[in-house]
């Protein structure tokens, strides 16, 4: 009975002034959208780098033992996917090649850029969610590529990888390049843009990664597909044994966890945005005790008679957690809203990966209830400590 008072007084408490409720939620509602931003890059941070990879249909990546992230060039011999490939689970294999520091595009009469080059064959259905197989038949032919329209602006690929179809578009690295369409993957924070072409088109522009021109034999990772019902676990390990000691092969799963993990906890960029969301969670808390504090204060007799009544103080406890329950709640409803549309105008303005889920709103919702119900806390100290009789 008491509960369904507390409830119904720090109701009225919350909305009997409309005005002030809306004055009050709005700097909370900026905590939230702060915390959403934050975690949101963060995320953003993880989704992006690992893009690439999580787009392709395998279920085991081989790579360079050396090899610390997806860009950082530590390459591979083809005869490690090849042997890779003599396991009895494996049913398709593929060689991927990406190349950062060399793939400088310099479009006709413009300064060169760097743009991530992924090299792959655009027949396998690994790669069908690149939207390459279609396409096929254009990319095999000599000196072309499909551009990704999420690259950045200075790029112009958005528009120039459709409209310059069938024309040369420029150079990468000096060597002329035709656009024969388009794909859609992302930029990240280590890539402002991205091309893709075949195998051989890729041997052709960046023949010095290879012995004698042969760039082909040369790697960077080795994607496996199994059967279906394969158990990716022992397959990965019986795999392990058929390649040299200086080459790692890791379930998909365990590769992208392992990517992200190195993104967030040894690069400043990780922590950055962690601390980011810390500040949010921080402000919001002083900005909902100054609220709950005022609050107190404003209706601090008719507390005061209450107490004298013999209320006890889990009774103004719950008035105080079901009044931050109800700001947490008002607050993070417009953060949610405003955190949609401007995670949309990311996206659309810099094609960096950002989109929110269940899971993720789930955090900040109970980030956001944590931080107000803590802040009800600290400023319930004061009317539970106080006399009544000098409250009067």
């Amino acid at each position: 009975m008491h509960l369904l008072l507390a409830a119904k007084l720090a109701w009225k408490n919350s909305t009997n002034d409309p005005k002030r409720l809306i004055i009050r939620c709005a700097g909370i509602t900026f905590a939230v959208v702060l915390m959403f931003m934050q975690t949101g890059f963060r995320n953003a941070l993880f989704d992006s780098n690992v893009r690439a990879i999580e787009m392709i249909d395998c279920d085991i990546i081989i790579k360079n033992e050396s090899r610390y992230t997806l860009s950082s060039g530590q390459s591979l011999q083809f005869d490690e996917l090849l042997r890779s490939s003599g396991h009895v689970s494996v049913v398709d294999s593929q060689p991927l090649y990406i190349e950062v520091a060399g793939g400088l595009l310099r479009q006709q009469g413009k300064k060169a850029r760097k743009i991530r080059v992924i090299g792959a064959n655009p027949e396998s259905p690994m790669f069908a969610s690149y939207g390459v197989n279609e396409l096929s038949s254009q990319l095999l032919q000599p000196g072309t590529a499909i551009a990704d329209t999420k690259s950045k602006r200075m790029f112009k690929l958005n528009e120039n990888s459709i409209r310059l179809q069938g024309e040369s578009f420029g150079e990468l690295a000096e060597k002329k390049i035709d656009l024969v369409g388009s794909f859609q993957l992302g930029i990240d924070f280590s890539n402002d843009g991205n091309l893709f072409m075949s195998p051989e088109n890729f041997n052709r522009y960046f023949s010095y990664r290879g012995r004698g021109g042969e760039a082909s034999r040369v790697i960077d990772y080795g994607l496996l597909k199994c059967e279906p019902g394969t158990n990716v676990k022992i397959a990965a390990r019986e795999i392990q044994s058929l390649v040299g000691k200086h080459t790692r092969v890791l379930t998909k799963q365990k590769f992208l966890a392992a990517e992200r993990s190195f993104w967030g906890k040894n690069t400043p960029i990780g922590l950055i945005f962690m601390v980011g969301t810390i500040i949010g969670f921080v402000v919001g808390m002083i900005i909902c005790y100054q609220v709950l504090a005022s609050d107190i204060s404003d209706h601090l007799g008719e507390f005061a008679t209450l107490k004298a009544m013999g209320y006890k103080p889990s009774f103004f406890a719950s008035v105080v957690v079901f009044q931050a329950l109800c700001l947490s709640l008002f607050s993070f409803l417009p953060g949610l809203l405003i955190t949609l549309i401007a995670f949309q105008f990311i996206n659309s303005i810099t094609g960096l990966l950002m989109f929110l889920n269940f899971a993720r709103g789930s955090v900040v919702l109970f980030l956001t209830v944590a931080m107000c119900v803590a802040s009800g806390f600290i400023a319930l100290r004061r009317l539970l400590t106080a006399d009544p009789a000098s409250l009067f």
